[in-house]
């Protein structure tokens, strides 16, 4: 039964790609899994057109486009039982999210075409494809901790083997690197889980389905939560969340990982896993824990502010061109969260508070795009120049103009350019969530003098200026290169100019979020 439903094929199709990878001689491994990886993308799209086609309904959390429900797990430990569901299902809010992974790690597998022992970096590649399409896809509580977790393996691995070997701490940089990433994941999952069984327990233990708990947790049918036991759960889930995005003081694990990370590991998870914990914020904190969140809205806001301004500013002072982009993630994260805070207050507009939270959305699936293309800009010129310091280049657009332009395009991208994805999401998100924080959101604005300043300032030193002779025999972006970074430039300007297809699809299953959040009080 579960194997005649294509949510099944698009999450286990990499875990047979990665069997298949090291089944086969490794001159046509990475054929294999560009093949897996493909089909994969595919079947979601096939998804997205077919939804479209029947009348644009992409529903919401209640009413999925696309679901798969069915008893997998059930059984008794003394007077506890456990129950999880095989559910699995795509609305507006999750379908975007499955189409940007498949599509990253797509062009991951182009972009890693070169590496070293390539099987193992293919198999690794496409097992952290299903572990975040798992994410995506489960409405399953316990379905979805189970996939939060199943991620952490093949990236703790890429990193760690493929990772650079730049000293820290008196150990290579990417053994460093890859144990912060998973201590500070694992150290939150296990908050995470304990809020999740402590929703499970305390509404009966039947069933950690996240529809049963709107339909009926919410409704009261059942026993509500009262406002300190929705809020101490809030803050036990919301705490993997925050480490993921990265929120501030939880982010210091993202530069490492990035700066130390091969450059397609950077891709997916700059692109896809940070989305992980703004998704998980969404869906599981906004929806089914609607009184915490928004007990907690005003703080935060302030702490998106923090994360904006500061990973911004930080920026100003990076010499590591990965790393500068690692910390502007941190910034443009933080854009989503304000849009959060905004459609979470008690207070506002109903219309400014869904175009907030509209805002927010776009931005986690623009800022995958844009961050998906700096860091392939970055990793061409690392394996070209073997250095990705800014103060050693100096005019290389003489050498590799392909690259400059491509390059420059994702940076005005970044720093909202109209007509962009980036300008969209920055701008629904900032005038929605000034009639909600007024004030946060005026301090929060000042990012992008900050964003020009820090992204114009890294690419007038790369590649504009002066040549510097010693890149005389430097070369621009091969073929290969290139195809990954024109392919999401010109979905970002697709995107930029025609935002309403995106907007069309999550607005039914942010409508019916803020619904929740509406007409559920604090008890």
């Amino acid at each position: 039964m579960i194997f005649a439903n294509d949510l099944t094929w698009i999450l286990f199709l990499p875990t047979v790609g990665a069997l298949a990878v090291m089944a086969t001689p490794a001159r046509w491994a990475r054929w294999v899994a560009l093949a897996f990886a493909a089909v994969v993308f595919g079947l979601s799209m096939a998804i997205f057109f077919r939804v479209a086609a029947n009348g644009y309904n992409f529903g919401d959390l209640n009413h999925p486009a696309d679901f798969i429900h069915t008893s997998w797990i059930s059984f008794k430990a003394g007077n506890v039982q456990f129950n999880i569901d095989y559910f699995l299902g795509v609305d507006g809010l999750s379908l975007p999210m499955v189409i940007l992974n498949a599509l990253l790690t797509l062009l991951a597998v182009i972009g890693g075409w070169e590496k070293m022992r390539v099987k193992e970096y293919m198999a690794l590649l496409l097992l952290l494809e299903t572990g975040v399409m798992g994410v995506f896809l489960s409405l399953d509580l316990l379905l979805f901790f189970l996939f939060w977790e199943v991620e952490l393996a093949p990236m703790f691995l890429l990193i760690g083997i493929w990772g650079y070997d730049t000293l820290k701490h008196g150990m290579p940089g990417r053994i460093y690197s890859a144990w912060k990433f998973l201590l500070y994941t694992f150290f939150g999952s296990i908050f995470m889980l304990a809020g999740i069984l402590l929703l499970y327990f305390k509404l009966g233990g039947n069933t950690a389905n996240m529809t049963y708990f709107t339909t009926h947790f919410l409704s009261g049918i059942s026993p509500v939560f009262g406002w300190s036991w929705q809020l101490l759960t809030f803050l036990l889930i919301f705490l993997a969340f925050a480490i993921k995005i990265p929120m501030f003081p939880f982010h210091t694990w993202l530069p490492d990982a990035h700066t130390d990370a091969p450059t397609e590991v950077s891709v997916i998870l700059a692109g896809v896993l940070l989305k992980m914990g703004a998704y998980g914020l969404i869906r599981i904190c906004f929806t089914l824990l609607p009184g915490g969140i928004r007990e907690f809205a005003p703080w935060l806001a302030v702490i998106a502010a923090i994360n904006i301004l500061y990973g911004a500013g930080i920026c100003l002072v990076q010499k590591d061109m990965k790393r500068l982009i690692a910390y502007s993630s941190v910034s443009h994260m933080g854009i989503v969260l304000l849009g959060v805070s905004a459609a979470a207050a008690g207070f506002g507009g109903m219309a400014f508070r869904q175009a907030a939270l509209t805002g927010a959305t776009v931005q986690m699936f623009s800022h995958g795009l844009i961050t998906g293309l700096l860091f392939f800009c970055v990793g061409v010129i690392s394996d070209h120049a073997h250095t990705r310091e800014i103060a050693v280049f100096g005019g290389i657009a003489k050498k590799m103009p392909l690259l400059a332009t491509l390059f420059t395009f994702a940076g005005l991208a970044s720093l909202g350019l109209p007509g962009l994805a980036g300008f969209v999401a920055e701008y629904i998100t900032f005038t929605s969530s000034y009639q909600v924080w007024a004030v946060v959101t005026i301090v929060s604005v000042f990012t992008m003098i900050l964003t020009a300043s820090y992204l114009l300032w890294m690419l007038k030193r790369v590649f504009y200026g002066p040549f510097n002779t010693k890149w005389s025999r430097l070369l621009d972006a091969n073929w290969r290169e290139a195809l990954p970074l024109v392919s999401l430039a010109v979905v970002i300007v697709f995107v930029g100019i025609f935002p309403g297809f995106l907007i069309r699809v999550i607005t039914p299953a942010l409508s019916n979020i803020l619904h929740i959040v509406t007409t559920v009080g604090l008890h």
